[in-house]
């Protein structure tokens, strides 16, 4: 692992908890003092995990900004938090003041940390990938929507069997079963499109770009949200998800990594200058 990317990784850490900070003063919020920091940590691991992406990425500018963000704010909140709310953790303005916090913490970190990566590509590299008919592609993604409704089911079926004490807590949470469908058919096609933009933009083996996805499914989605305590849910659901999820969606990422891939024509990789 890249020192100077972790050493960037935990600057921005700092000012990640201290936007944070700014915006619960801003918005006349609680301030607990123990929970930034808790915050650290999982911090550092995310940005650490989309520092890789940065400093491999064929994009630049405005267009690697964009894309950061996305797949940040996409698995890091948006995904987490609709499940959150179908399953009555949070409620609709809870759920609102969270997305909307991190928005304003997301569009400031991304920039300011691709900005300390001094991340640069000695020459553009266009991405040629090997054909693919539509036919193929529709059924991969469809595939790949269908797994994560397995792999989501299966994972939680197994955390009930290990700790069945968890339902004492979602006996009411519980929502009616079609909705707890629907709602992860729609998380799994925002899962399928973060996976896509990865491995399109990312200059790399199909191997370390599965291994990514994994990665980022895993911290983003699951275990850099639960090692934080909360409000929300006590220690043992919230240890309990974190294993869950983690192990899960790290597995899922790494089939979707594998499905959605495509070997390029241009095997060159480039040469990139991170001020290591």
């Amino acid at each position: 692992m890249n020192t100077k990317l972790i050493l960037k990784s935990v600057l921005t850490a700092v000012i990640w908890i201290l936007l944070d900070l700014l915006y619960s003063l801003i918005a006349g919020s609680t301030i607990n003092i123990t929970h930034y920091g808790w915050g650290l940590l999982p911090n550092i691991l995310v940005l650490t995990t989309l520092g890789y992406y940065i400093t491999h990425s064929t994009l630049n500018g405005m267009k690697l900004s964009l894309a950061s963000f996305a797949i940040l704010y996409g698995i890091g909140y948006f995904n987490i938090l609709n499940e959150a709310l179908i399953f009555n953790v949070t409620n609709r303005n809870e759920t609102i003041n969270i997305l909307l916090k991190g928005f304003f913490i997301v569009l400031i970190v991304i920039p300011l940390f691709i900005y300390l990566l001094n991340n640069r590509v000695s020459e553009t590299i266009n991405l040629k990938f090997k054909s693919r008919s539509i036919f193929s592609w529709i059924w991969r993604i469809i595939l790949c929507d269908i797994l994560y409704l397995i792999f989501y089911i299966t994972a939680g079926m197994i955390l009930q069997k290990v700790y069945p004490e968890f339902m004492t807590f979602y006996k009411d949470k519980v929502p009616p079963f079609s909705l707890i469908i629907n709602t992860q058919f729609f998380r799994g096609f925002i899962f399928i499109g973060i996976a896509l933009l990865i491995l399109r933009t990312m200059n790399s083996s199909l191997t370390k770009k599965a291994v990514l996805i994994g990665l980022t499914f895993s911290i983003f989605g699951g275990i850099a949200p639960l090692i934080q305590p909360n409000e929300y849910m006590p220690g043992y659901v919230r240890i309990g998800h974190l294993f869950e999820v983690g192990i899960s969606n790290f597995l899922y990422g790494l089939v979707l990594g594998y499905l959605l891939g495509q070997k390029t024509i241009n095997e060159k990789i480039a040469t990139e200058n991170t001020n290591e």
